[in-house]
């Protein structure tokens, strides 16, 4: 009676569900291995974003080691194929909300759907933990990435100026609402 009093009053308690288990993906004739990132991916996830950074790395070594840390609300997935990494993605997740808070796919694997497979994952574990929306911030110059996230279901929500420091580019919060029935206007915490 007392565990079902509450559910009942805390539904929000333990829902989060952070577990991962490694699999193999077939996407678009590629055969990739997706995993949860550690420490050991950090050398080439640097390496990852200064290809798709034209040589800069907007997240550095501290960055990546003070994310993959936070193992209660984060979920970090690398992407192989063979020994390359090809991919990344991270989130982070709280009862209400998902951010995605980096995504990068190798330039020699864009347009092959790695991105739209990585971001639906974190859509569907998003469902699964039965939050109500998924956020994240784009360069609002960024037209190709904008357009993904808009056929995903992406909205435009505001304008964040000179949000990408290295750089003094705008960003375009975006969101998906999963709930439809219960869209708010509010400021969001990530």
């Amino acid at each position: 009676m007392l565990k079902k009093f509450n559910q009942f009053f805390h539904p929000q308690i333990n829902r989060i569900d952070m577990s991962f288990t490694p699999f193999m993906a077939n996407v678009n004739g590629n055969i990739l291995q997706i995993m949860q990132a550690t420490d050991d991916n950090i050398p080439d996830l640097l390496v990852l974003e200064e290809q798709v950074y034209s040589g800069r790395t907007p997240w550095n070594k501290f960055s990546f080691e003070t994310e993959l840390r936070k193992r209660r609300n984060s979920l970090y997935l690398v992407v192989y194929q063979a020994s390359t990494l090809v991919a990344f993605i991270g989130a982070r997740f709280s009862p209400e909300e998902t951010h995605i808070t980096n995504i990068a796919v190798a330039p020699a694997y864009q347009h092959q759907h790695i991105g739209r497979y990585l971001m639906q994952m974190m859509i569907d574990r998003t469902r699964e933990n039965d939050s109500d929306s998924v956020t994240l911030e784009v360069k609002t110059d960024n037209e190709i990435a904008q357009r993904l996230y808009q056929s995903l279901g992406f909205k435009g929500n505001f304008i964040r100026k000179d949000y990408y420091q290295d750089t003094h580019t705008d960003a375009m919060n975006m969101v998906l609402w999963l709930k439809p029935h219960q869209i708010k206007r509010k400021k969001f915490t990530f």
